[in-house]
């Protein structure tokens, strides 16, 4: 099997690419007034790579749950909620940890939150990893695998 033809390859490129446009479009919602354009972009691109790699490490566990590799072409919810619910543990303790560390994020006064959780990050996981859940499907066969 060619590495294009599989929905991993796919969704982790798709990921990237779409999770960068909300990274950047999110960053009123963050406080990073000491950083310059250039490295504010970089962050955001770093963060977009953590963001594909969360949406590919949940899609193997929810391909572990589901026992096919192309579960993202059935109408099935099991794996589908798998994935979100993976992504958005993922993503909450790395919220967690990330704005309570120096080296972390802080939010700015526009960020709407819920026991510390900023409400624009939960957001995010919904609507990126089914946006480029959708594209990737889109760009791959399924197989019986």
């Amino acid at each position: 099997m060619q590495r294009l033809d599989r929905p991993e390859s796919w969704l982790a490129m798709q990921g990237f690419l779409v999770a960068f446009v909300w990274e950047m479009l999110q960053m009123p919602f963050f406080d990073m007034d000491h950083l310059s354009g250039w490295q504010q972009t970089k962050n955001c691109a770093l963060a977009s790579f953590g963001d594909a790699g969360i949406m590919v490490f949940s899609y193997l566990i929810a391909r572990a749950f589901a026992g096919r590799q192309y579960w993202l072409h059935d109408s099935r919810p099991g794996p589908l909620a798998t994935y979100l619910a993976t992504g958005l543990t993922v993503t909450v303790a790395v919220e967690l940890l990330a704005v309570r560390v120096p080296w972390g994020w802080e939010y700015s006064e526009l960020m709407p939150k819920l026991a510390g959780i900023g409400l624009v990050t939960i957001a995010m996981w919904i609507v990126v990893p089914l946006v480029s859940l959708t594209l990737a499907a889109r760009l791959t066969r399924p197989h019986s695998t």
